[in-house]
């Protein structure tokens, strides 16, 4: 029962931490620009990282390992360079904001999994369906809109018609009811309680807010993303703590040792040191690629951008390989964060 209080605790938790960033970033440009620092210096940067750390733990897969830290940022490289030739930085960021939004729902799927511990409910996969069908509703509603700029720079997204967001948005809101519903039925079941509804319910609340009922295109991807940094850097956090099973996002020995032994700055000392390790090395590797970036400005090509995306496209591969590997005694594989 601790566990999945607290497991409550913290999805409640960075539901609250990115709908304020929103509520910020609506009240000024400035404020706007200021969550938006927060967001890529303590967030954004430490979730690649993140990543990165879990290419360690790869020992048994050497070649595969290398292959991401050498060959996958070479290709992710060549493919944005081309891109950029041919459509600029409207291209690069037309790409970086279709591959975000599929990006943040294959996490979410991925989390869910590792959350579901339900028995049998009725319509058990729609849950499932939802993750996606929200984000891909936000999708075309941004199609629809046709924005002119994403974080200051031009975008460019397929057309969509007025209609086809509106079918779109029917059945999103449709499956979400029918899933409520659902829910109405299963409480009585006793692991109803779970933390998987809370939080798919999150995941629905965070890309409709996100994606459809703000407006501005940057200031509800900012939403989105703080929410989806957050429960990056707390799930692989976790996951790095020794007695983490296969059947549990915490380890359940922690629940039942005594809590007495520890003081509190006991406790926060090794999310501390992973969190500001995290830091230290985006920022590090932020700056490094900004440097870079601006060193090869002389070739005519938005190469400051360039460098950005190579490193973030570079961690939705390694992601997409990291967590799609088998381990022994983890059947509920992340599938992509």
């Amino acid at each position: 029962m601790a566990r999945v209080c607290r497991e409550h605790w913290l999805i409640f938790g960075n539901l609250f931490a990115a709908l304020a960033a929103g509520a910020l970033a609506s009240w000024s440009t400035p404020m706007m620009l200021a969550v938006l620092y927060v967001d890529i210096w303590l967030l954004a940067n430490p979730h690649i990282v993140a990543t990165y750390t879990r290419i360690g733990s790869m020992s048994s897969h050497t070649r595969l390992r290398w292959a991401l830290i050498v060959v996958a940022p070479i290709l992710v490289l060549a493919g944005l360079t081309v891109l950029a030739l041919a459509y600029e930085a409207t291209g690069l960021f037309a790409l970086y904001f279709a591959l975000q939004t599929f990006h943040v729902a294959r996490q979410s799927y991925g989390i869910a999994r590792r959350h579901d511990r339900r028995l049998q409910v009725p319509f058990r996969n729609l849950p499932y369906l939802l993750i996606y069908l929200l984000p891909a509703w936000g999708y075309l509603h941004r199609g629809a809109q046709a924005p002119r700029s994403f974080l200051g720079y031009p975008i460019w997204l397929p057309p969509v018609p007025q209609e086809l967001a509106l079918a779109a948005g029917i059945a999103a809101i449709a499956g979400s009811l029918c899933w409520l519903v659902c829910l109405g039925y299963a409480r009585r079941e006793p692991q109803a309680d779970a933390p998987f509804n809370t939080f798919v319910l999150s995941h629905l609340v965070i890309s409709l807010v996100g994606y459809v009922w703000i407006s501005d295109i940057t200031v509800g991807w900012l939403v989105v993303n703080v929410w989806h940094n957050i429960q990056y850097l707390v799930f692989v956090y976790r996951q790095r703590q020794p007695g983490v099973g296969a059947d549990s996002v915490s380890s359940e020995a922690s629940d039942t040792a005594p809590a007495h032994g520890k003081s509190l700055l006991k406790k926060l000392r090794p999310p501390a040191a992973f969190f500001i390790g995290c830091a230290i090395c985006g920022a590090a590797l932020f700056v490094a690629a900004s440097h870079i970036g601006e060193s090869l400005l002389w070739l005519g090509l938005p190469t400051v951008l360039i460098a950005h995306f190579t490193l973030n496209f570079h961690h939705y591969l390694a992601d997409s390989v990291i967590w799609k590997r088998h381990r022994a005694g983890r059947p509920h594989g992340i599938s992509q964060c």
